[in-house]
């Protein structure tokens, strides 16, 4: 799926106008070989993905771990606001749902267990 992204700048209240749009390109439903080799990192054993992704109302996040520390998700969107963080037990990870109040856009999901962290980027249509 592509998507094509114009940004515009609110200065003092006032919206600047827009500018050069740039395109997006995620990776289509029907290619989840390509979607598992974007969103997931494993090393050592610890493993994050995203579900579904791009995503319409909320995702999950799926983490494969064999350390029962907590996990820490936090959750930003592509400007570097703080949108989200949760700690939850490792094996209540894919219980919760994000991005049911985000708008459409690109957003950093931060995994966190003991030492280890991964980075996965979702797309909200």
């Amino acid at each position: 799926t592509t998507y094509t992204v114009r940004v515009a700048i609110r200065l003092n209240g006032v919206w600047g106008p827009y500018g050069k749009s740039c395109s997006i390109i995620t990776p289509g439903a029907g290619r989840p070989d390509e979607v598992t080799r974007m969103d997931a990192t494993t090393i050592d054993g610890f493993k994050a993905i995203a579900f579904p992704n791009p995503f319409a109302n909320s995702f999950a996040i799926d983490v494969k771990t064999s350390n029962t520390e907590p996990v820490s998700l936090t959750v930003y969107d592509m400007a570097g606001r703080l949108l989200e963080v949760k700690e939850v037990k490792a094996a209540d990870v894919t219980n919760y749902q994000f991005g049911d109040r985000y708008p459409s856009g690109v957003y950093n999901v931060i995994v966190t267990q003991g030492n280890e962290t991964r980075t996965v980027r979702v797309v909200k249509q």
